[in-house]
């Protein structure tokens, strides 16, 4: 059997910060905590973001997976909502607010925007749903489109020089597609980057037609910091030192596997 050959992209060692970073090296503001919200179905979507969250390959740890439930346990509401606002909002890249005549602004969010060459990255989006809308949250930016061609390869910059990422909400399950209506809840947002180096993306929301709020205020300009990747070749062989086949598991310093389970194509599950 001929020796398997396995080239795989994955982030310099060095690199610590990410998804589960609680803040960028300059602080950004804590975002508003959203008051009388109802607890049970607060915490029964927070289950499910947690599922979803292991399940796409960038869990949160141990320490945060048990504080979060310790928090979901209290017996006051208030307290116990705030807790987990306190605990989530640093991994949030976006807060989106729908005020009660439906529209939608956007703000920045604490979580550090770092992104990885030809890689997705995870974050979270906190949404105040003033308006109880049950519409699917829907995300948009003039900076995504097709970043790489069908034989894996990087595009051409050239004129494509701003079509660098590409991003995707997720919604499958355990999540919902749908917005519950519930005055506060948390979604997945994921995003690839086609380079390394700084690049500035913008990011729009909406729930419908002409629900975006009035100047511009539905989308935020973000710029994030993509680190290089690295190309790792494994030679696989047996305890005989001939070729053979394997299996591996890739993850970092923070949990986070590679290449990104969700988005992985047969036969590389």
């Amino acid at each position: 059997m001929s020796c398997q050959r396995i080239l795989m992209r994955v982030t310099a060692l060095s690199a610590i910060a990410g998804l589960l970073c609680a803040a960028r090296a300059a602080a950004a503001p804590a975002l508003p905590i959203v008051q009388n919200v109802e607890l049970q179905p607060l915490a029964a979507q927070v289950n499910r973001l947690i599922e979803a969250m292991e399940y796409t390959g960038s869990p949160l740890p141990a320490s945060t997976r048990s504080a979060l439930n310790a928090a979901m346990a209290k017996s006051d509401a208030a307290d116990a909502s705030e807790e987990i606002q306190k605990l989530l909002d640093p991994l949030c890249l976006v807060a989106v607010n729908i005020n009660p005549e439906s529209r939608v602004k956007v703000a920045p969010g604490p979580a550090q925007p770092e992104l990885i060459e030809q890689g997705w990255r995870q974050f979270l989006v906190k949404v105040h749903n003033e308006a109880g809308v049950t519409a699917e949250l829907r995300a948009e930016s003039p900076n995504a489109g097709r970043v790489y061609r069908r034989d894996g390869d990087k595009a051409p910059l050239g004129a494509n020089r701003d079509l660098w990422f590409d991003f995707d909400l997720f919604n499958n399950q355990p999540l919902k597609r749908e917005l519950s209506g519930l005055k506060l809840e948390y979604r997945l947002l994921q995003l690839f980057s086609r380079d390394a180096g700084q690049r500035e993306a913008k990011l729009a929301f909406n729930v419908g037609q002409g629900t975006q709020d009035l100047g511009f205020r539905n989308e935020v300009d973000i710029l994030f910091n993509c680190l290089p990747a690295s190309e790792v070749t494994f030679r696989v062989r047996d305890e005989n030192n001939q070729p053979t086949t394997a299996s591996f598991v890739m993850r970092d310093r923070l949990g986070r596997l590679y290449p990104a389970p969700a988005k992985r194509l047969a036969p590389d599950f």
